[in-house]
């Protein structure tokens, strides 16, 4: 019977983990994301992406998803970029690093998904 109950719960743990990764989208790429820990406490992540399509990029916007060490979903949080006065736009195959500030209690984790891409054209794609 604890046999079966243990082969039960990892498979239930290894179908939570399946959903927690980084997610791209139109060509560009999320490079990695890294929650920012200081003294035990999440204070925000930083997140890197990296340009593939064949124009540049100078607006992107993501839904990053928090977990604990067990798989346990600690919140969702949305952000944004943007090329402005002092940031240029990410050329073709170069990469973009942002740190983001936030605040999700017991977080170790994060995984970012690309929910829109602006391009210097004015061209825009958004998930579905």
């Amino acid at each position: 019977m604890r046999l079966l109950l243990s082969v039960i719960l990892q498979v239930i743990a290894s179908t939570m983990l399946i959903g927690q990764k980084n997610a791209n989208l139109a060509s560009v790429e999320v490079v990695s994301a890294i929650t920012q820990n200081t003294l035990g406490y999440n204070a925000g992540y930083y997140v890197e992406f990296k340009n593939n399509s064949t124009k540049e990029v100078d607006g992107l916007k993501w839904r990053a998803d928090f977990y604990d060490n067990f798989g346990s979903k600690k919140g969702t949080k949305d952000g944004q970029w943007q090329s402005g006065n002092f940031t240029s736009p990410i050329k073709v195959n170069e990469t973009c690093k942002d740190l983001e500030t936030v605040w999700v209690e017991g977080a170790t984790k994060v995984y970012v998904r690309i929910v829109e891409v602006h391009w210097t054209d004015g061209t825009l794609k958004k998930s579905k």
